[in-house]
């Protein structure tokens, strides 16, 4: 059921639609199980700002589950960028603005 609580079952949800869309576009061959390990991780593309679609607003809808203030809307502008830039700094991370192997693994840490 749906109790507006961004939890387990949510960043599960978030790693299927992430999992079928790197099959889709750009043929990864992965398993749809929700679980974000290794294979998925290796298989994400990197996002920057100008990137658009599917993947740039699960980016985003993964940072608002972590209760960053988000528009999530599959484009990724100067807000996407700032949150990110955040994001980065909050997790000790290298700041650049780039969604990249280290980026990705830390939002679903």
């Amino acid at each position: 059921g749906v109790d507006n609580i961004a939890g387990p079952t949510t960043k599960r949800a978030i790693v299927i639609g992430l999992q079928t869309e790197l099959n889709k576009q750009y043929k990864k061959g992965l398993a749809v199980d929700g679980v974000f390990g290794a294979k998925t991780n290796n298989a994400c593309i990197s996002l920057k700002k100008g990137s658009k679609g599917n993947i740039t607003w699960l980016m985003q809808a993964r940072l608002l589950c972590l209760g960053y203030k988000i528009n999530v809307d599959g484009d990724f502008g100067n807000a996407t960028l700032a949150v990110v830039k955040q994001f980065q700094k909050d997790k000790g991370i290298t700041v650049d603005g780039w969604v990249g192997k280290t980026t990705w693994n830390r939002l679903f840490a």
